[in-house]
């Protein structure tokens, strides 16, 4: 998923560390079921097991980003900044509507195809065809099963806080033609919200800006990281 900012971030001098989500790549899960909790319990156990000092600059995409919404609010301490691509605010309030269109969206996933949902869902996630190639990979990989369980646990990632804030820095990146849910309009209002923070549209990006531009999106990254 990262593979074209590793090189930027490395020339720049900053130290990577990749992982695969529980139900994602070579990651099992027996759990049985998917939260984003249970995912920022993983990444500080994979911090400690890979002897990884503290505070660290979270990088998440999509599910990525709420990942990294939950690890800074249960571990503030630890995190130096965000940088956020295409996903939603995990404590901006939402409407009844959204949630139940969240809701609503469980059943769809699992009454539709696999076959045509991961070719619908590569389409509508990325702009550059290399990018929608790797996406139906990826979600051919991992299988039915364990993308209606994340799909289940994103769904529920939501938990409005009217009150808080982030006042580590974070850089918000959105694709010009992210149509996912209300990403593009929960990132406007997510960035209004915290005094830290630069948003920036990526143009002629869709959901996964990093793999669709990812020249710009490195650009962006590094200037950031680096001020």
């Amino acid at each position: 998923m990262f593979d074209p900012q590793i090189p930027a971030l490395v020339r720049a001098g900053y130290r990577t560390l990749r992982w695969d989500v529980r139900y994602h790549g070579a990651s099992a899960s027996g759990t049985g079921r998917f939260r984003t909790e249970y995912a920022a319990q993983d990444l500080a156990a994979l911090l400690d097991a890979a002897g990884v000092r503290r505070p660290v600059v979270l990088l998440g995409q999509s599910m990525g980003g709420n990942i990294a919404q939950e690890y800074l609010r249960r571990r503030p301490e630890e995190v130096a900044a965000l940088v956020v691509i295409g996903s939603t605010s995990s404590t901006l309030p939402i409407t009844r509507g959204e949630r139940r269109r969240l809701a609503l969206s469980r059943t769809l996933m699992r009454l539709m195809p696999y076959r045509r949902l991961t070719r619908w869902m590569a389409r509508a996630s990325a702009e550059d065809p290399g990018a929608q190639e790797y996406l139906r990979e990826a979600f051919a990989t991992n299988g039915r099963r364990a993308f209606l369980t994340t799909w289940d646990g994103m769904t529920r990632a939501v938990d409005p806080a009217p009150d808080y804030r982030v006042e580590k820095p974070e850089l918000l990146i959105c694709g010009e033609h992210d149509s996912t849910g209300n990403i593009r309009s929960a990132m406007e209002r997510w960035s209004e919200r915290d005094p830290n923070s630069e948003f920036h549209v990526i143009p002629g990006a869709g959901h996964v800006a990093n793999l669709d531009r990812p020249d710009e999106v490195n650009r962006l990254t590094v200037a950031f990281l680096k001020a």
